[in-house]
C-alpha cells in the first residue's frame, strides 16, 4: 500500500517548485478554462485530480489575478474543503466562484499539516460563445485577418477540422476533436472547431472584456459561403449541400461544426448565445418572386431549434445579425427579404422565443468598412494594398459587442458547465490495478474509456474499468451527444496505502494519554502500532491494533495509555501491510501529570481564577511570561480561588505542586 507514483509530465500536470515533487496533482480545470457565469455572476467550478501522498482532505481557494475584478472564493480568502472523502487517489469537488479571472491554488492536509500549493494559473467565470454563419462571421477565403485579443482574458481553443497535408475537411461523422487545449486568443489561432483565425473576435473579447470585466471563451463553427438551406440540410448528420457557388461539402457539414461545438466544448464549459452571421449568400440566389422571405426565415428558425433540440438546450439565446449584402452582377444590394426575415425571427418573441437583435451590417458597406463591398476587413494596424489602414474588423468587433448589452444579458438564459464526470476508484485486492466505475446513467449514455492525453481511442465501453498503471479518463456521452470528461485518473501501479484522515494523541481528563486516528479507505491493511517514547528519537510498541484491512469507508480507532509516570511522552502510529511493508505517522507529544490531574479555569481569565486538583493542591505559584512569580498560596484543598485582577494582561504560568498550567489574562 505504499504509493510511489511515476510523475508524469503531461499538458494537465501543474507547474510546481522544481526542488518539491507535486504530491497534490491537478488535471481539471485545465489552463485558460472559462466557465459560463449565471445571471447572479456566479458559476459552480469544479476541481479534480489525483494525489501522490495520503492526505485527510483536500482544500482550494480562487484568488482574483486583477485587483477589483472577481472576489476571492472563499470570500475570507481561506481554504474551502472540496472533498475530504478520497478512495483511490482522486479527488472532486467544487467551490462557487463570482465572475472573474482567477488564479486556482489546491492544497493536500494530513495529520503531517498541508502540503506545498499547486495552482492553475488562470482560470475563469465570465462569458462563452459560440459563432456561426458565413464569411464575415469566420473569415477565411483569403479574408484578410484581424488582430488578436490584447487582453490575456480572451480565450478560444486552437483547432480547425482541416487537414492542410490533403487539403481535406472531415465529414461530421469523422470529425476527431483533439482533447480540449484552451489558449488565448492569438492572430493565428483557429478558433475551433472550423475558425480560419481571430478574424474580428479577438477585438470582439477585447471590447467584451473592457465592458464587462470577465474572461471570454470563444468558439466558430462558421463557413465561408453558406446558405441558411446549406445549414437546413446538414442538420441530418449525414446530409449532403451544395453552396450557390458549386461546393460540395462533406456529409453533415456545415451544421456539424456548430454542433459539435455545442456538444462538446460548451457541455464542459457553458455558454451564453450562438452569434450568428449570415444572409449574403441568400441575397446571391434570391429571384423575383421566389419567397426568399419564407424561405429564409423557415430554414433559419429550423438551425435554431435543431441546435437547441441536439444540445439539450431548450432556450438557447441565438444573437442574429441583420446581414444580407453581397455583389450581384457587378452590383452591391441588398435583400430586404433576408434582412425582414431575420427581424422577424428577432422580434417575433412569442413565435421565435429567445432570438436577440445582433447588429446590422448592410449599412456599412464603403472601404472604411470592406474592400469589395462583402468582406470587412482591416485591422487598424496593418496597411492595405493601397497604402491605407482601415479598421473594419474592428468596427465589426464593436458592432457585434455593443450587442451585448446589460437588457440582453439579464434576459437570455446562460447555460451553465455539466460537472466533470465522478468515478469511483478502488484498488484491486492484493493487486495493483484499479477499478474505475462511471456514474450510473439512464439509457442512451455511452461509457468511453481512454488513456488521458488521447481523447478519441477508446479502451473500453463497459460502466466499470478495471486497468494496471497509467493516466486516464472518462469521457461520457449522453443522448445528444453532449461530451464531459472525467478528471485525469491516476493508477500508479502500486495499491493505494491507508488513506489517513487522522491522528491525535491527549491528555484526558482522568490523566490518561488518549491516541484516536481514522483512515478514509484501506486496502490490504494488516494492524496498526501505537508506538511510545520518553523522546522523539526512540520509540517502542506499546500496543497493536488489527486494521479494518480492505475498506472504502472511514475506519475509526482508539488507545488509551494508562498508568503513565509524571513526563512528556512521544507518540507516533505504524501502519503494517499484510506483506508487511510498513508506513509511519508523525509525532505527537503529550505532556502527562501522573495519575492525577489539575484544572484552572476561566482561561482567558478575568478577575477570579479557579484551581481545581484530584489531589490536595499543596503549593500553588503564579509566574508571568518571563518566569517572575508574581502570587502564591499554599493550602491542602483539592479547590483555590486566587484573584488576579491586578495582574496586567498576558501569559501565566501556574504551577500546581510542580504540575504546570498555562492561563492567558
Amino acid at each position: 500500500m505504499k504509493k510511489n507514483l511515476q510523475l508524469l509530465t503531461f499538458l494537465f500536470v501543474l507547474t510546481v517548485s522544481s526542488n518539491v515533487a507535486a504530491q497534490v496533482v491537478v488535471t481539471f480545470p485545465t489552463e485558460r478554462a472559462v466557465f459560463q457565469r449565471n445571471n447572479a455572476n456566479q458559476a459552480d467550478v469544479y476541481i479534480g485530480g489525483y494525489i501522490t501522498q495520503a492526505f485527510q482532505r483536500i482544500e482550494a481557494r480562487f484568488v482574483p489575478r486583477v485587483s477589483g475584478e472577481g472576489e476571492q472564493a472563499p470570500a475570507d480568502g481561506s481554504w474551502a474543503i472540496i472533498d475530504d472523502n478520497i478512495v483511490g487517489g482522486q479527488f472532486l469537488g467544487s467551490i462557487n466562484v463570482k465572475g472573474g479571472w482567477y488564479q486556482l491554488e489546491v492544497r493536500g492536509i494530513s495529520s503531517g499539516g498541508p502540503s506545498p500549493v499547486v495552482s492553475v494559473a488562470r482560470v475563469g467565470v465570465g462569458e462563452v460563445f459560440v459563432v456561426a454563419g458565413q464569411s464575415n462571421a469566420t473569415g477565411g477565403d483569403s479574408n484578410p485577418n484581424g488582430p488578436g485579443a490584447s487582453y490575456d482574458q480572451v480565450n478560444s481553443v486552437n483547432f480547425q477540422n482541416f487537414d492542410p497535408s490533403t487539403l481535406t475537411v472531415a465529414p461530421y461523422s469523422n470529425v476527431q476533436l483533439p482533447c480540449p487545449e484552451f489558449v488565448h486568443l492569438d492572430a493565428n489561432v483557429k478558433t475551433a472547431p472550423f475558425g480560419n483565425y481571430a478574424w474580428c473576435w479577438g477585438s470582439f473579447g477585447d471590447k467584451l472584456y473592457e465592458k464587462l470585466k470577465v474572461p471570454v471563451m470563444i468558439f466558430n463553427g462558421g463557413w465561408s459561403s453558406t446558405g441558411i438551406d446549406n445549414w437546413k440540410e446538414t442538420i441530418d448528420p449525414n446530409g449532403i449541400t451544395t453552396s450557390a457557388f458549386g461546393y460540395t461539402f462533406p456529409a453533415g457539414l456545415p451544421f456539424g461544426h456548430l454542433r459539435l461545438a455545442l456538444n462538446n466544448y460548451i457541455a464542459q464549459l457553458g455558454v451564453r448565445a450562438v452569434l450568428w452571421h449570415q444572409g449574403e449568400s441568400d441575397n446571391y440566389l434570391e429571384q423575383p418572386g421566389d419567397n426568399t422571405f419564407n424561405r429564409y426565415l423557415s430554414s433559419l428558425w429550423e438551425v435554431v431549434n435543431a441546435s437547441r433540440n441536439l444540445s439539450g438546450k431548450s432556450n438557447l439565446a441565438w444573437v442574429v445579425a441583420r446581414a444580407s449584402r453581397f455583389t450581384v452582377n457587378g452590383a452591391s444590394r441588398v435583400s430586404d427579404n433576408v434582412v425582414n426575415a431575420q427581424n422577424e425571427l428577432i422580434n417575433n418573441d412569442g413565435l421565435y422565443p429567445h432570438v436577440y437583435q445582433g447588429p446590422e451590417t448592410d449599412p456599412y458597406y464603403s472601404i472604411e468598412y470592406r474592400s469589395d463591398e462583402i468582406h470587412f476587413r482591416g485591422d487598424g494596424v496593418t496597411p492595405s494594398p493601397d497604402g491605407n489602414i482601415y479598421s473594419g474588423l474592428l468596427s465589426l468587433a464593436t458592432f457585434w459587442s455593443d450587442k451585448i448589452t446589460p437588457d440582453f444579458l439579464s434576459q437570455s438564459n446562460p447555460y451553465s458547465a455539466a460537472p466533470p464526470v465522478s468515478v469511483t476508484a478502488t484498488y484491486v485486492p492484493g493487486g495493483s490495478e484499479m477499478t474505475f466505475s462511471g456514474p450510473s446513467m439512464p439509457p442512451g449514455y455511452q461509457y468511453n474509456w481512454l488513456s488521458s492525453n488521447n481523447c478519441n481511442q477508446v479502451l473500453s465501453t463497459a460502466q466499470q474499468f478495471t486497468i494496471g498503471a497509467g493516466m486516464y479518463k472518462l469521457k461520457l456521452i449522453d443522448a445528444n451527444s453532449n461530451t464531459i470528461f472525467s478528471p485525469v485518473l491516476n493508477v500508479s501501479g502500486t495499491a493505494l496505502p491507508v488513506t489517513w484522515k487522522s491522528f491525535t494523541a491527549r491528555k484526558s481528563a482522568n490523566g490518561r494519554v488518549l491516541v484516536d486516528w481514522s483512515t478514509a479507505s484501506e486496502v490490504n491493511a494488516s494492524h496498526f502500532e501505537v508506538q511510545r517514547g520518553f523522546d522523539s528519537r526512540n520509540l517502542v510498541t506499546v500496543k497493536t491494533v488489527p486494521a479494518n484491512g480492505n475498506s472504502l469507508s472511514s475506519s475509526f480507532y482508539h488507545y488509551e495509555d494508562e498508568f503513565l509516570r509524571k513526563g512528556i511522552y512521544y507518540y507516533r502510529l505504524r501502519q503494517v501491510d499484510l506483506d508487511g511493508k510498513s508506513e509511519l505517522t508523525r509525532i505527537v507529544s503529550v505532556r502527562v501529570d501522573g495519575n492525577e490531574t489539575a484544572r484552572v479555569f476561566p482561561n482567558p481569565a478575568t478577575e477570579i481564577i479557579t484551581i481545581e486538583s484530584a489531589q490536595p493542591l499543596n503549593r500553588v505559584e503564579v509566574y508571568n511570561s518571563i518566569g517572575k512569580l508574581v502570587k502564591s498560596a499554599h493550602t491542602l484543598e483539592k479547590s483555590l480561588q486566587l484573584d488576579v485582577a491586578k495582574l496586567p494582561k498576558g501569559l501565566y504560568v501556574i504551577s500546581v505542586d510542580g504540575r504546570e498550567l498555562k492561563i492567558v489574562k
